[in-house]
C-alpha cells in the first residue's frame, strides 16, 4: 500500500521591492539535501541553487532575472524560517575585548530597511537624469566574494537602467558606450550614483547582547543573507 501524501503548509509574505503579496511553502527535505551539498561548493553554484529554490517554493510565479537581491535574501529567509526555524545561532565578537558573544536570532525579525534619502533617479545634470535598477542577486554575492574597485565600478554601470533627458530617451546603448559614458562622470557624479548603492534596501535585523566577559552592552546590526548564517 502506498503511504500518504503530505501537504505542504503555503504562507504568504510582501515582496519589498513592489509592496505586493507573495505565496511561497518552505523547501522540502530534497531540496535542503542540495542546498547542503551547494554550500561545500562554489559562490556561483549556491548562487544557482539559492535562486532555484526560491523560484521553486514560490511556485515558479515570479520572474527570477527581474527580482532584486534584497528580494530574493528576503524570500529565502523567509523560506529558512519556515523550513528549519525561526532560530538561529550566531556567534559574534564583542566590540570592547573581543570575546564571542552566543546570539539566538529570531529571523522572522529581520526587515528590509530603505535609508529614507535613497532614490533610484539620479540627477546627473540640470538636463540628465540616470534611472537605476537594483543589482540582482548574483551581481551582490559576486561582489560580497570579490570586493574590488573595478567591479564596484562596472556593477553600477550596469546598473544604469536608462538615460534620459526632457526630449530624449537613451535605452539602446553598447557596452562600450556605456563604459566611455560612466567614465566622463566627474568624481561628484560618480558619488551620486554610488550613493544609490549604498542607500539602497538591504536585509537587516538590529540584536542587543550584553557581553558576558566584560558586561558591554553590544548593539548589533546584521546585514545581507550571507551574515544572517555566519
Amino acid at each position: 500500500m502506498a503511504l500518504p501524501k503530505l501537504e505542504t503548509p503555503v504562507y504568504e509574505l510582501i515582496l519589498p521591492s513592489t509592496g505586493e503579496k507573495k505565496q511561497f511553502r518552505p523547501f522540502l527535505v530534497k531540496e535542503y539535501k542540495i542546498l547542503l551539498t551547494a554550500l561545500e561548493s562554489d559562490t556561483e553554484e549556491v548562487t544557482r541553487i539559492v535562486t532555484e529554490l526560491v523560484d521553486i517554493c514560490t511556485f515558479n510565479k515570479l520572474d527570477m532575472s527581474k527580482l532584486a537581491n534584497f528580494d530574493i535574501e528576503y524570500i529565502f529567509l523567509n523560506m529558512r524560517a519556515k523550513s528549519i526555524g525561526e532560530i538561529s545561532n550566531l556567534s559574534l565578537k564583542c566590540k570592547n575585548c573581543e570575546n564571542k558573544i552566543s546570539i539566538e536570532m529570531d529571523l522572522t525579525k529581520a526587515t528590509v530597511e530603505k535609508a529614507a534619502d535613497h532614490n533610484a533617479k539620479i540627477q546627473l545634470t540640470d538636463d540628465i537624469i540616470l534611472e537605476m535598477r537594483y543589482p540582482k542577486f548574483e551581481e551582490m554575492i559576486d561582489i560580497y566574494e570579490n570586493f574590488k574597485s573595478d567591479k564596484i565600478v562596472n556593477l553600477l554601470s550596469n546598473c544604469i537602467k536608462s538615460v534620459y533627458t526632457k526630449d530624449k530617451l537613451y535605452d539602446d546603448y553598447t557596452n562600450e558606450e556605456l563604459q566611455e559614458f560612466v567614465n566622463s562622470f566627474s568624481k561628484s557624479q560618480f558619488d551620486m550614483m554610488e550613493k544609490f548603492f549604498l542607500t539602497m534596501p538591504k536585509l537587516v535585523q538590529n540584536i542587543e547582547k550584553d557581553c558576558d566577559a566584560c558586561g558591554t552592552h553590544n548593539e548589533i546590526k546584521i546585514e545581507g543573507l550571507q551574515n544572517f548564517f555566519v
